[in-house]
């Protein structure tokens, strides 16, 4: 199962095109609002050093990296939370994804038109932020009515509830995004079950001119708006575009001339690990090298649940190496000469880096 990040924005700010230079998922791109109708999604593996070292050194039959998934998600528009442009149908497509990238449009350009006639960021992300809060309202209050009810017949549980649901609606009733308010992880884990869209960490990318790829007073402007805790990241999608056109052994060159540190994936991945606390850690077992991403933090079973439900239910124990010791000893039994093969149990918690063979009842 892939890492879901959601690409969100008004319409033809240049989600598609980022999609299909990210991806090369070929979604349709077009010049007027609303192109995308349905979800678009593309799939792309996650760059890793210490995978394709792993890969050269034991030469196994299967490799597979991690994945991202992007969801290029229908244009929000002013009133989207009440029904307006394409509406709630696509603010569902939001609540299925652990993150949102927020494309902005940071450019002027009179052949590719604005949904409101004007290009304004600041005035974008509001529109947009305001939709989100606005659908998180409507939710927490029919979660309200609900637990009002329920209250009749288990007050205690249900004054419990309501406390919580009335703490949250006073910050959205502000204007605030819950992503900015100090939760505990059990009640970002309740935000998040139920649904609620202004939770979800978010990442502002600035698509900027390919003349500026630094964005300059635009990413200043967006970067006060947005707040602190979201990054912004100027992107120039055309530039994208043209990666995705060369050769391997061209991006790197190209990039160089640019002044660029990494594409615009590279860069957004990082951004994105940082964003959710994720590591990664890899699996060898039948000639497969595989790596996974998980929450930091993750204890042994639920880690091995990422591969398969079977795996944490049945637990038993966890077998840990280094890719450090796995590049330089290279077998099992070296490694086991060297003493260099952990037993762990039920409460090892999973480390960045850390290579696992995971013993289960079936």
């Amino acid at each position: 199962m892939s890492l879901k990040l959601g690409i969100i924005g008004m319409p033809n700010v240049g989600k598609s095109t980022l999609l299909n230079a990210l991806t090369h998922a070929h979604a349709e791109a077009s010049n007027y609002p609303f192109c995308t109708i349905e979800k678009n999604v593309g799939v792309v593996a996650v760059d890793d050093p210490d995978l394709q070292a792993l890969a050269d050194a034991l030469q196994p039959q299967e490799v597979t990296p991690a994945t991202i998934e992007f969801v290029d998600i229908a244009g929000l528009v002013r009133g989207a939370s009440q029904g307006q442009g394409l509406g709630n149908k696509f603010l569902g497509h939001i609540r299925d994804v652990e993150a949102v990238v927020h494309v902005i449009r940071c450019f002027h350009d009179e052949n590719v038109a604005h949904v409101d006639g004007r290009v304004d960021p600041a005035a974008d992300l509001e529109i947009v932020e305001a939709e989100l809060l606005l659908a998180d309202l409507e939710s927490l209050e029919r979660l309200h009515a609900r637990e009002q009810a329920a209250a009749k017949a288990n007050p205690k549980t249900a004054q419990a509830s309501l406390a919580r649901i009335d703490a949250l609606l006073t910050t959205v009733k502000r204007g605030v995004p819950l992503r900015r308010v100090a939760l505990d992880e059990a009640q970002r884990e309740w935000a998040r079950e139920y649904g609620l869209l202004s939770i979800k960490p978010t990442v502002v990318v600035a698509n900027v001119d390919e003349a500026d790829v630094g964005g300059g007073a635009w990413v200043e402007r967006l970067q006060a708006a947005a707040g602190p805790g979201v990054p912004v990241l100027p992107i120039s999608v055309r530039i994208e575009e043209e990666l995705a056109q060369l050769p391997p052994e061209e991006r790197a060159a190209f990039l160089r001339e640019l002044g660029l540190e990494g594409s615009g994936l590279q860069r957004m991945v990082q951004i994105g690990r940082t964003l959710l606390h994720l590591i990664t850690f890899y699996t060898i077992a039948h000639e497969k090298l595989r790596a996974w991403l998980i929450p930091a933090g993750t204890p042994a079973p639920q880690a091995a649940g990422r591969i398969h439900t079977d795996m944490e239910r049945g637990f038993i124990r966890m077998e840990v190496m280094t890719v450090k010791d796995v590049l330089e000893h290279r077998t099992r039994a070296a490694l086991h000469k060297h003493g260099l093969i952990r037993t762990e149990g039920h409460d090892y918690v999973v480390g960045d880096g850390d290579i696992c063979q995971i013993l289960f009842h079936a």
